[in-house]
This record gives C-alpha cells, structure tokens and sequence, in this order.
C-alpha cells in the first residue's frame, strides 16, 4: 500500500507541474503583460465590430438585451483569443 501511495504521489507531481512550462507573459517595449490582459484589450475591439456588424445587418434589436450581450461577447471572443494564442 505504501508503494502504491508514493507512486500515486509522484505522478500526481508530475502531471501537476505539466502547466508550469509555458510562459503566459508577453513582453511589449521591455515591460511584461500576461496574455489575458491582451486577448481582453483586442476582445474588446471585436465586440465592438461584431457591434458594428450586427448594426449593418439590422439584427441588433433581435440580439437580446445589450447589457446581457455585449459583456458576455467579450468573454467568449477573451476565452477563445487565449486559448488560441496561450493555450
């Protein structure tokens, strides 16, 4: 029991230090920004286009309530940029 716990231990170890081989800052002129604050400035930009798009088109209005919307708009294009460019 006591080899089978020390096993279990070390992979356990192993498999939680996987994560820490990357590097999630980036560095912009000399100074280090974590990769999220980014993908949350440019998911920004992208609700504002998909504003935008949606204001061309004429859907805006069938979109649903902009205060429920547009913030979650901005944690999936977040999510999706992280995970794209950090991942």
């Amino acid at each position: 029991m006591k080899s089978f716990c020390t096993t279990a231990a070390s992979f356990f170890l192993c498999f939680a230090t996987i994560g820490c081989r990357l590097n999630p800052n980036v560095e912009i002129v000399g100074s280090y920004f974590p990769g999220w604050l980014l993908s949350l400035c440019v998911a920004v930009g992208l609700t504002g286009v998909a504003h935008g798009v949606l204001r061309r088109y004429k859907i805006l209005h069938t979109v649903g309530h902009p205060a429920l919307i547009y913030p979650c708009m901005v944690v999936l294009f977040t999510c999706l940029l992280w995970l794209f460019f950090f991942a």
